[in-house]
Formats: structure tokens, C-alpha cells, sequence
């Protein structure tokens, strides 16, 4: 599945400013991207590749799989936090239900159990497993 991008997204993950990207697709150094939703450029992964080549630029998340990869794949990273799978809900006697990792380590507390289960398959499906 093909992964879609407008400017904002594309200069915040190859941390160039937006209007030199418009100026690069505008003057022609650059191809126009193949689609557009609301007059909006959308842009593909391999589009923003090659403003990548242009402008000498590794994206963040080349960067991120370079930094991490000697990573275990059963850890996750959710904006900052490291976690390890798989998630459990555990309830603890009157105590609000936890969703703890697979080290044990709470990772939040839920007003009840299903909340608790949404939650956890949440951190599930963003660790794309």
C-alpha cells in the first residue's frame, strides 16, 4: 500500500522549508506530483525520495531506522516510550484496570476493562504487528 503526503508532511519529514519545495516543483527542477486532492499536491514515498536527492537531505525516517536498528522487533515505540510486547490488561482487586507491557511496566490506567482492551490494541496495531 502506497503511503500519501502533502507538503506540510513532507518538509516537516525532510526538514526543508515548504516554499522550497513549491519554488523546486514550480520552477521545474523538481517533477510535479502525479495527484492532487482540493488543489493540494499529494505526494508518494518515492516523490519524496527524489526531493530528497535534490536537496542532499536523508528523511527522518531513514534516520530513525539507521539510529534504531539493532533494535529488538518486539519493542515499540510510542512518542518517546519504549515498550516491549505483548500488551496485557490486568485488573488489580478495586483498582482501575492497567495495561501493562511485556516487562510488567504499567503503561496507563483505564476507567474500566474494555477501555483498557482499546487501549492495548491500540499499541498493538501501531507497532504494525
Amino acid at each position: 500500500m502506497e503511503d500519501y503526503y502533502i507538503l506540510g508532511d513532507v518538509a516537516r519529514l525532510l526538514d526543508i522549508k515548504a516554499h522550497r519545495i513549491v519554488y523546486a516543483v514550480t520552477s521545474g527542477h523538481l517533477p510535479e506530483p502525479a495527484l492532487r486532492v482540493g488543489h493540494k499536491r499529494v505526494f508518494t514515498t518515492e516523490d519524496l525520495e527524489r526531493i530528497a536527492r535534490h536537496f542532499h537531505v536523508v528523511p527522518r525516517w531513514k534516520k530513525h531506522q539507521e539510529e534504531h536498528a539493532d533494535k529488538r522487533n518486539d519493542e515499540v515505540e510510542v512518542r518517546g516510550l519504549v515498550l516491549k510486547e505483548p500488551f496485557t490488561v490486568e485488573s488489580s482487586g478495586t483498582a482501575s484496570p492497567e495495561v501493562r507491557d511485556g516487562n510488567g511496566a504499567v503503561f496507563c490506567w483505564a476507567s474500566d476493562r474494555g477501555k483498557a482492551l482499546v487501549v492495548a490494541g491500540l499499541l498493538e496495531s501501531a507497532s504494525g504487528k
